[in-house]
C-alpha cells in the first residue's frame, strides 16, 4: 500500500485499551481488507522488528485471517498475484522470531499459504522448506539460544505443513504428499535421532531427573515425532514399500516410548505438573497415536509388521502394573487415598489397541467364509502370538477384577453430581475413559472367545465370593455383576438370570452400588432373555429401587431399566397395568428431584413411552400429567430440545385420550401456537413436533374450541414453508375442514385457499408437493357446501389455473394428472359448478381442454383416480357445450374400460396413504369416522357408474335433441359404441 502509516495507525488503535477506539479500528481494518497490497503491507509490518510487539502480533494474525478469506479466488475479492509474490518472496525468512505468540501465528500463516499454493502454484515449496530445516539444524555459528528458537519454529512450520497435507484427500494432493514423504523422512528422522541422543547424554551428565536444560530438546523431539507419525501413516500408499529409514524408525519407536515413559514414571506427582514433564507426557502419547492411526489406516500391515508383539506386550504390561491402583478405590471409596495413575491416557491407548486387534472387520472372513492370504496371516498371528489362551485368561481376569468395576471417582461423582455422571455414562465418548474403554474390550473379547471365556465366567458367577476380606469380596462381586450385564448376549444360553435375580435381592442392601448395579443388570437382560411371566418380579424390584428414600443415582437407573422393559418387543400392557399408578408416582418423584435439562428430558421421554404403550390405561392419570406440563415447560424455556420432548409427551397423551382429548384443546393450543410462531427463534426446533401435536389433537377431537379454531389463521403462512413438513401441514388443513368446514372457512378460508392455490401453481416445487396439495384440496372440496365452495374456487382462481395448465400441457405428465384429478373431483362433487365454468370459457379453449383432459386418463395409475376420471367425463356430457361433446368418441373407450374393470362396484377405495397407521395397529380416532363418512358420501364410491352414465346420456339427448345426439354417436367407433350399449343394458 502507498500509505503504510495508515495501516500502522489502525493496528495501533486496535491494540489500545479504549473500547471505542478498538471498535473504530476494527471497522477500518474490515474496510482495508479489499484494498490492493494491504496484505503485503501487513507482512511488511510483521517483518519490521522496530514495531511494537502487539502491532506485529496483530499484523500477522490479520494476514493469516485474510489468507483464509481471500487468498483463494472468491466472489468478494481475491488477493492479486503481484501481492502474493511479495508475500511469498519473504515468507520463509522469519524463523528467528523469538516471541512465542507471534511465532505460532507466523507458522500458521506459512501453513495456510502452503495449503493453497502447494503443489499447483508453488511446487518447490516443500523443497525450499526442507532446505531451511537442514540449514538451521546444521548451523553451528549462531548462538545456541537463536538456534533453538529457529529450530523449533521451522520444525513447527514443517509439522503444520505436513498436517495440512494429510488432511487433504484429493488424488493430486495425496500424490504430492507421497512424493515428498521420502525427502521429509530423510530430513526429519536424523534430526529426531540426533536430538534423542543429545537428550540421553544430557540426562546421563546431570545424574538426576532434571529437564530444565533439555526442554528445547524435548520440544524438538516432539515436533519431529508429530511430523514423522503422520508421514508414516499417510505418506505411503503401501506401508511395506516404505524406505528403510521409515521402517527403522517404526521398529525403534516402541523402545523409545518405553524409555520416555520410564522417565515420566520416575517423576513424583508434583514434578509431573512441570512444563518439561508435560512435554514428556505428550511425547509418550504421540507414539500411541501413531500406533492407533497406523492400525486404523493399515489394519492388515499393522498385524504382520515386525515389532507388533513387543509393542502390545509393553502396553499390556503397563495395564497390568496399573491395575492394582484401581482396587483400593473400591475398598476405601476415598479419593484422597487412591494411588495416582501414572498416565491414564496411555492405558486407554493400550486398551483401544487390543480392542481393535480382538475384533476388527479386516481380520475376519467375508460372508462366504473366505480369507485372502494376508488376512489368514493376520488371523494366525493374532491367535498364536497375541490373543493366546493364556493371554485371554489373563485379560479376562485383569479386566473383570480391576478395570470394568465402578471406580471411586464414579462413586464420588454419584454424591457430588449424579445427573452429570449419568449424562457422561450415556454419551458416546467411551474412548476417553479407562473403565468404559475396558468394558468395550471385555465385551469384544468375550464375543470373539466365547467358547473359552463363557464357561469360566458362568462358573465364577455361580461360585460367588472366593476371598474372606469383605472389601476384596465386594470388588470381586462388582466385577462379576459388571461382566454379567455387559455379556448378557453371550451368557443367555448358559445362565439363568431370572433365577439368579431372585436369589440376589438388592432392595434391602445397605450399599447403593449394589442397588444401582442390580437395576442396571435388569435393563441389560430385559431385551436379551427375560420371560414375560417373570417380568412382574422385575417391575416390582425396579419400582422398589425407585423409592424416594433411595439415592438419586439408583432411582434414575431404576427408571432407565423400567423404560427398557416398556420399550421391549415382548412388553405386555395388561401385565404392567397393576404397576401403572406406582410408576407414575415414582416418575413424578424423580422428576421433582432432578435439576438438569438432560435428566428431565430422559424422564419425560420415559413418561412418553409409558403413555404410548399403555394408551387408554393412562386416562385416570391424565389430569396429573397435564398439571406437570406447565412447570416443566417453564423450566425448559431456554432448552429447545427439552421443549420438544414435552411436546412429544403431550402428543402421546392426546393420542391415548382419544376423543376425550377435546377437553385439552384450550390447554394445548398455546403450546402449538408457540411452536409454529415464526417470530419465535425456537420454531426451528419445535415446529415439527408442534405440527404433529396439532394434527393429533384435531384428529382426536369431536369439536373445535375457539382457541384451536383461531390457530387455523396460522395455516396460510405455514403452507409457504416448503419443507418435508409440508405434508403434515396439509393434513392439518384437511382435519380442520373435516371437523368443521363452515366455521374454518368463515374464519380464514379465503387465505387458506389462496395459499393452496399458490402451492399447486408453483412450478418450481416438486411434483410430490403438487400431488399432496391437490389431495388436500380434494378433501376440502368434498367437505364444503356448494355455495361456499363456489366462492372459494372462483376467488382463488384454482379452477382457472388447473384448466389453463391442462390446455397448455407444458407440465410433466404426473403434474398434469394432478390438475386433471382435481377438476374431475370438482366435476363429480359439484356438476353444475363445473359445467358452468366450462360454459364460460372460449369454445376453442374448452375443446383443447377436453381433448387433453381425456388423453390424461392414460397417465393415471391409481384405480380410484381412473374411476373418478371416468365419472367426471360421464357427468360432463350433460351439456350442450360443443367443446365437451366433441371429445365423446374418445370418452367411450374409457367408460368401457372402467366398467369392464370395476363394473358397478361401489366398494370404498381409500385414497389415503396410511397416515393413520401407528406401529402395527390403526388407532381409534374421531377423524377416522369423519373420513369414513366422507368416503361413504363420495359419488365415485356411492353411485353406480352405469346408472350415472345412463342418466347423463339421457340428459345429453334431452338438451341437444335426438337428431344431434345421434349425429354425435355416429362419430363413435362402432365396436366401442356397441360394447358400451351392451354394458349399459
Amino acid at each position: 500500500m502507498e500509505n503504510r502509516a495508515v495501516v500502522v495507525h489502525t493496528l495501533e488503535e486496535a491494540t489500545s485499551q479504549d473500547p471505542s477506539r478498538i471498535a473504530r479500528a476494527e471497522e477500518e481494518m474490515r474496510s482495508l481488507e479489499t484494498v490492493p497490497n494491504y496484505y503485503a503491507t501487513l507482512f511488511d509490518i510483521f517483518v519490521d522488528r522496530s514495531m511494537p510487539m502487539q502491532v506485529r502480533w496483530l499484523a500477522i494474525i490479520s494476514l493469516k485471517n485474510g489468507i483464509d478469506k481471500y487468498w483463494k479466488k472468491t466472489d468478494m475479492y481475491r488477493i492479486r498475484l503481484e501481492e502474493k509474490e511479495l508475500v511469498r518472496a519473504c515468507l520463509l525468512s522469519m524463523f528467528d522470531e523469538e516471541n512465542p505468540q507471534i511465532a505460532v501465528q507466523y507458522c500458521l500463516t506459512i501453513s495456510r499459504i502452503a495449503r493453497w499454493e502447494f503443489p499447483r502454484v508453488w511446487p518447490e515449496f516443500a523443497e525450499t522448506l526442507l532446505a531451511h530445516v537442514q540449514a538451521i539444524v546444521s548451523d553451528t555459528e549462531s548462538p545456541a539460544s537463536r538456534r533453538s528458537v529457529m529450530e523449533h519454529n521451522v520444525l513447527y512450520a514443517l509439522h503444520l505443513f505436513i498436517k495440512t497435507l494429510c488432511q487433504r484427500t484429493l488424488p493430486l494432493d495425496r500424490q504430492a504428499l507421497r512424493r515428498i514423504t521420502p525427502a521429509v523422512f530423510a530430513t526429519v528422522a536424523p534430526i529426531y535421532a540426533e536430538r534423542l541422543r543429545l537428550f540421553q547424554e544430557a540426562l546421563e551428565m546431570s545424574h538426576q531427573l532434571s529437564f530444565s536444560d533439555t526442554q528445547m530438546l524435548l520440544k524438538s523431539i516432539r515436533l519431529c515425532l508429530k511430523t514423522l507419525r503422520r508421514l508414516l501413516v499417510f505418506g505411503y500408499a503401501k506401508i511395506e514399500e516404505a524406505d528403510a529409514i521409515a521402517q527403522d524408525f517404526y521398529l525403534a519407536s516402541s523402545t523409545h516410548q518405553a524409555v520416555f515413559y520410564d522417565l515420566y514414571k520416575a517423576l513424583s506427582v508434583d514434578q509431573r505438573e512441570s512444563p518439561e514433564a508435560t512435554t514428556l507426557k505428550k511425547i509418550v502419547l504421540i507414539y500411541g497415536k501413531m500406533y492407533m492411526d497406523f492400525q486404523n489406516s493399515h489394519a492388515v500391515r499393522f498385524i504382520i509388521t515386525p515389532g507388533l508383539k513387543k509393542m502390545l506386550d509393553w502396553y499390556w504390561m503397563q495395564v497390568r502394573e496399573e491395575a492394582p491402583k484401581f482396587m483400593p478405590s473400591l475398598k476405601t471409596f476415598d479419593l484422597d487415598n487412591i494411588p495416582a495413575l501414572t498416565l491414564e491416557p496411555l492405558l486407554i491407548q493400550g486398551l483401544t489397541l487390543y480392542k481393535n486387534v480382538v475384533k476388527n472387520f479386516f481380520y475376519t472372513p467375508d460372508d462366504n467364509g473366505n480369507m485372502d492370504d494376508e488376512v489368514k496371516q493376520c488371523r494366525q498371528v493374532i491367535d498364536s502370538e497375541i490373543i493366546t489362551p493364556e493371554m485371554t485368561a489373563q485379560m479376562t481376569e485383569v479386566l473383570m477384577r480391576c478395570y470394568i468395576p465402578l471406580k471411586a471417582k464414579d462413586l464420588a461423582m454419584w454424591q457430588d453430581d449424579p445427573e452429570a455422571w449419568v449424562a457422561e455414562e450415556n454419551s458416546d465418548y467411551w474412548s476417553f475413559d479407562v473403565r468404559r474403554c475396558a468394558e468395550h474390550l471385555f465385551v469384544d473379547l468375550v464375543n470373539q472367545k466365547r467358547s473359552f471365556i463363557v464357561p469360566r465366567l458362568v462358573q465364577e458367577l455361580k461360585q460367588g465370593d472366593t476371598v474372606s476380606d469383605p472389601s476384596l469380596a465386594f470388588c470381586q462381586r462388582e466385577g462379576r455383576y459388571a461382566a454379567l450385564g455387559l455379556c448378557a448376549k453371550e451368557l443367555y444360553d448358559e445362565f439363568d438370570f431370572c433365577k439368579w435375580l431372585k436369589e440376589h435381592p438388592a432392595v434391602n442392601s445397605p450399599m447403593g452400588v449394589v442397588k444401582w448395579r442390580i437395576a442396571w443388570l435388569i435393563g441389560k437382560w430385559i431385551p436379551v432373555k427375560f420371560p414375560v411371566e417373570e417380568r412382574p418380579h422385575a417391575y416390582t424390584m425396579l419400582l422398589e429401587l425407585a423409592r424416594p428414600e433411595e439415592p438419586l443415582i439408583v432411582r434414575i437407573e431404576a427408571l432407565a431399566s423400567l423404560l427398557c422393559c416398556i420399550e421391549d418387543w415382548d412388553f405386555d400392557a395388561e401385565l404392567f397395568s397393576p404397576f401403572l399408578r406406582l410408576s407414575f408416582e415414582r416418575i413424578t418423584s424423580v422428576l421433582s428431584h432432578v435439576t438438569t435439562a438432560d435428566s428431565r428430558m430422559r424422564i419425560v421421554n420415559f413418561l412418553s413411552a409409558l403413555v404410548q404403550r399403555m394408551q387408554s390405561e393412562v386416562v385416570p392419570f391424565a389430569d396429573a400429567i397435564v398439571q406437570m406440563i406447565p412447570p416443566l415447560w417453564q423450566s425448559a424455556e431456554s432448552e429447545n430440545m427439552y421443549q420438544t420432548t414435552i411436546l412429544v409427551l403431550v402428543t402421546k397423551l392426546v393420542e391415548a385420550l382419544g376423543s376425550q382429548a377435546t377437553k385439552l384443546q384450550d390447554f394445548v393450543a398455546p403450546l402449538i401456537a408457540h411452536s409454529v410462531d415464526f417470530a419465535n427463534d425456537a420454531h426451528v426446533y419445535l415446529m415439527e413436533d408442534g405440527i404433529e401435536l396439532w394434527l393429533i389433537l384435531i384428529r382426536n377431537s369431536t369439536t373445535l374450541s375457539d382457541s384451536v379454531s383461531a390457530l387455523a389463521q396460522r395455516l396460510p403462512q405455514l403452507l409457504q414453508y416448503s419443507t418435508e413438513m409440508l405434508k403434515r401441514i396439509l393434513k392439518v388443513v384437511e382435519s380442520y375442514f373435516l371437523i368443521d368446514p363452515v366455521r374454518v372457512f368463515q374464519l380464514n378460508g379465503a387465505a387458506i385457499f389462496e395459499a393452496l392455490h399458490n402451492l399447486v401453481a408453483d412450478t418450481e416445487l416438486a411434483a410430490k408437493a403438487t400431488l399432496v396439495g391437490y389431495n388436500t384440496l380434494a378433501v376440502v372440496v368434498q367437505c364444503m357446501p356448494m355455495d361456499l365452495c363456489r366462492i372459494a374456487l372462483s376467488e382463488s382462481n384454482l379452477l382457472w389455473t388447473a384448466f389453463t395448465r391442462i390446455v397448455d400441457k407444458n407440465d410433466p405428465a404426473v403434474v398434469l394428472s394432478c390438475h386433471s384429478s382435481f377438476l374431475s373431483r370438482v366435476s363429480v362433487s359439484y356438476p353444475s359448478l363445473f359445467i358452468e365454468f366450462l360454459a364460460s370459457q372460449d369454445l376453442g379453449l374448452s375443446s383443447t381442454f377436453c381433448e387433453h383432459w381425456v388423453e390424461l386418463y392414460e397417465d393415471i395409475a391409481q384405480i380410484t383416480l381412473r374411476r373418478l376420471h371416468a365419472f367426471s367425463l360421464a357427468v360432463a356430457i350433460a351439456t350442450t357445450n360443443n367443446g365437451v361433446l366433441g371429445a365423446l368418441p374418445q370418452m367411450v373407450p374409457i367408460w368401457n374400460e372402467v366398467i369392464s374393470d370395476t363394473g358397478s362396484s361401489t366398494l370404498y377405495y381409500s385414497d389415503s396413504e396410511g397416515e393413520f397407521i401407528d406401529n402395527y395397529e390403526e388407532p381409534i380416532m374421531a377423524e377416522n369416522g369423519r373420513r369414513n363418512k366422507l368416503l361413504a358420501s363420495d359419488p365415485v364410491h356411492r353411485l353406480d357408474i352405469k346408472q350415472v352414465l345412463t342418466q347423463s346420456m339421457s340428459e345429453c339427448e334431452r338438451l341437444n335433441g335426438p337428431e344431434r345426439f345421434q349425429a354425435m354417436l355416429a362419430r363413435v367407433n362402432v365396436e366401442q359404441l356397441e360394447q358400451l350399449k351392451n354394458q349399459l343394458s
